[in-house]
Parts: C-alpha cells; sequence; structure tokens
C-alpha cells in the first residue's frame, strides 16, 4: 500500500505547536500509515524536542520541491522569517509570518499533487494579523490560496461531527449571513463529507438560530426564511436533513447516535458542546487531562484537518501539551487521503 504523503505545518513556533508535532511523530505507529514532513524550522523543531523531552531521526532540505521518497520524517527548512532568538509563549509578528509562509508552501505542494494532504499546528490569529496577513485563520487562507468561495470548518471526534454555517464572525453580524443559499451549502458541503468518511449517506440534524427554534417567529425569522427552506431544498436533492432544532435539545440526540452529524449556526453553537465532550480539565492539577478532536475544512480542492485547540502560550515550552488532538488530525488526513 502506497502510504499517504502529509505536510505538517508547524504553526506559530512560539505555541505548542512543535511540541505536539514532536510528540506524535515519536509515535513509531504514525510512520506505518504515512509519510510526514514537517514544514518549519530546524532550530524550532530541536528546540521542541528538548521541551518534549523526545525526538526522532529526521532528513531536512531546503530547496522548494520535495524528494521522490524519504525514509521516515522529513523536515522543509525555512528560517528565512527568524532571528537568533525565538520568541516563545508570546504574540509576535515574527512567528505570525513564519506561519503564514510555511503554511502557504503546504498549499502549494498540494495544488501540486506533491502532497496528499496538509496538517497544520495552530496558528495565532493575532500574530497573523500583525504580520500583515488579515485573515481570521487557517481556514480563510486556505479558501484564499485555493480560490473557493464555499467552503466550512467541521469538527470530528469519533460519532461527534459538527460543521459551521458561520464561524469566524461577529456575534452581531451572525444573523446577515444566515440565508438559503448558505446554509444549503453548508449542509451539502456536509453530507458529501460525511459519506466519504462514513461510507455512506449520513442523517443531519440543523440547528436553529435563535432560541427554541424561533418559536413560529417570535424569537426571529431566520427558521422561516433562510433555514428551514434550506433543509426542505436538500431534501428534495435526496440529502436526510432535519431539522430546525433547538442546539440545547439536540446534541445529546447525536451523542446517543440517532444523528450523523450537527449544522451548528455560529462558532460556539457547534464549538462549546463539541469541546465539553471532547477535552477534559483536571481538577486536581488544574491542568487539560485530554483535548481530542480533528478541524477539517470543508469545500476545499485539497485535503486539510488541523488540531482542535490554539496556540496554548501558557503550555508553550513546559512539555505538557498533549499530542492526542494533532494524533486525530493526521489518522483522519490518512483517511480522507486514502
Amino acid at each position: 500500500m502506497i502510504k499517504p504523503r502529509l505536510a505538517v505545518t508547524m504553526g506559530d513556533p512560539a505555541g505548542v505547536g512543535p511540541e505536539i508535532i514532536a510528540k506524535a511523530l515519536s509515535h513509531s505507529e504514525t510512520l506505518l500509515h504515512c509519510q510526514p514532513v514537517i514544514v518549519g524550522s530546524k532550530r524550532v523543531l530541536e528546540r521542541a524536542f528538548q521541551f518534549a523531552q523526545t525526538s526522532f531521526p529526521y532528513q531536512t532540505w531546503s530547496n522548494g520541491n520535495l524528494p521522490d521518497s524519504w525514509p521516515g520524517v522529513a523536515l522543509f527548512n525555512d528560517e528565512e522569517r527568524l532571528c537568533d532568538a525565538i520568541p516563545l509563549a508570546q504574540v509576535d509578528a515574527v512567528c505570525g509570518d513564519c506561519a503564514y509562509a510555511w503554511l502557504v508552501r503546504a498549499i502549494q505542494w498540494a495544488k501540486e499533487k506533491q502532497i496528499d494532504a496538509i496538517v497544520t499546528a495552530p496558528l495565532h490569529k493575532e500574530a497573523l494579523n500583525q504580520a500583515g496577513h488579515h485573515y481570521a485563520g487557517h481556514t480563510e487562507i486556505l479558501a484564499d490560496e485555493t480560490g473557493v468561495k464555499d467552503f466550512s470548518l467541521m469538527l470530528i471526534s469519533g460519532r461527534f461531527r459538527v460543521t459551521h454555517v458561520t464561524c469566524h464572525v461577529a456575534i452581531k453580524d451572525v444573523s446577515s449571513f444566515i440565508t438559503q443559499e448558505r446554509v444549503a451549502c453548508v449542509i451539502r458541503l456536509f453530507d458529501a463529507a460525511l459519506t466519504r468518511i462514513d461510507g455512506k449517506r449520513p442523517i443531519i440534524a440543523v440547528c436553529s438560530l435563535n432560541p427554541h427554534a424561533g418559536e413560529g417567529g417570535l424569537f426571529g425569522r431566520e427558521e422561516i426564511d433562510a433555514i428551514r427552506p434550506a433543509i426542505a431544498q436538500c431534501s428534495a436533492e435526496g440529502i436526510t436533513a432535519y431539522g430546525p432544532y433547538p442546539p440545547d435539545s439536540i446534541y445529546p440526540q447525536l451523542a446517543g447516535g440517532k444523528f450523523d452529524g450537527v449544522v451548528a449556526m455560529y462558532h460556539d453553537q457547534g464549538h462549546i458542546p463539541f469541546k465539553m465532550s471532547n477535552f477534559a480539565f483536571d481538577p486536581h492539577t488544574q491542568e487539560w487531562k485530554t483535548v481530542a478532536g480533528v478541524n477539517v475544512t470543508l469545500g476545499l480542492p485539497i485535503i486539510r484537518t488541523s488540531v482542535d485547540h490554539g496556540t496554548a502560550f501558557d503550555l508553550a515550552g513546559t512539555g505538557k501539551a498533549s499530542e492526542r488532538s494533532l494524533l486525530d488530525a493526521i489518522d483522519a488526513a490518512v483517511k480522507l487521503a486514502g
């Protein structure tokens, strides 16, 4: 079996991304299923080895093209933007610039079919914008670089799958983005993605925007004017989608297996229940115990998965950051590429 090639972008070098890469690729079983190439900095990776108290052999190169093959792990070393002193656990424009450049490099390889999928470690949005790259995050860069207009963010952990009609949008602006066209587009993307992952058409639940699904227009008309017509439109196309349901009651039904996925209307409507189900905080140590889940960008002509957490500056340099989410992201990328 040919193992898929994965570009693993290092993300913000001041965050936990390099450390979780160091830990994840130290798992020998990971290399049984893929050929990873880290896109980042050799100095940052070596520093991460010290923090994480682990290491693995890797080969390095710095030109723009991938070799035909490589054993184990490879590193594309791009330190053009880094200073002698590499920042740690702080917002820094240099780190934002590095994260952007490393991601764009991986996207170019994916567009040229030199790699099969991209797996991203977290970047810091403020650092990204300080560097002059005015994006809300990875998803928007990926869409811009691939020329895609219709895309969505999906979170996966086992049978818990949720996607978003809007994501990095201010709450006061969400309603203006809830149109029949947009809701129907996201339902279609979700249906296609889950069909590919599960090997069968999914049963999809669609959230309302307003409390109690709007109460017949008493609390808002988005359900009447946009969400319900979008569901009807998709159902007529053969997609099994139901709703709109009040989000406070739909997630227990998803967890219980009634649905294969949920379409959320905005960021926190999807992210909060997902993280309540898949993140665990230890009350005794007051530290994160489990951080699971994968972020997948739907609608792209390339495959991209990511960890479902941020740069975690409070953990950067401690070696305590968990690699679980990155391992899950690598596994999802392998399945999607396959």
